[in-house]
């Protein structure tokens, strides 16, 4: 083996563990919270079936998202 076939399967190696890691990432999970981290109000159960692992409701979300903007 020579140094280009040693460098060809370290790319390899190195572009699977990156696309593992963004797929890990990508990845809804958890079990959701009943109440919001943020305002202590209850997260519906609509939301928390569609969007699995929600930590926050709504109106917070939204609030974060129109600050987070203005910076």
């Amino acid at each position: 083996m020579d140094q280009f076939d040693r460098a060809q399967e370290l790319d390899a190696y190195y572009r699977d563990q990156a696309i593992e890691l963004h797929r890990k990432r990508m990845e809804v999970g958890g079990d959701s919270l009943t109440h919001c981290l943020e305002c202590g109000g209850e997260i519906p159960e609509a939301r928390r079936t569609i969007l699995p692992g929600c930590t926050h409701c709504v109106d917070c979300v939204e609030e974060f998202e129109r600050k987070r903007k203005r910076l």
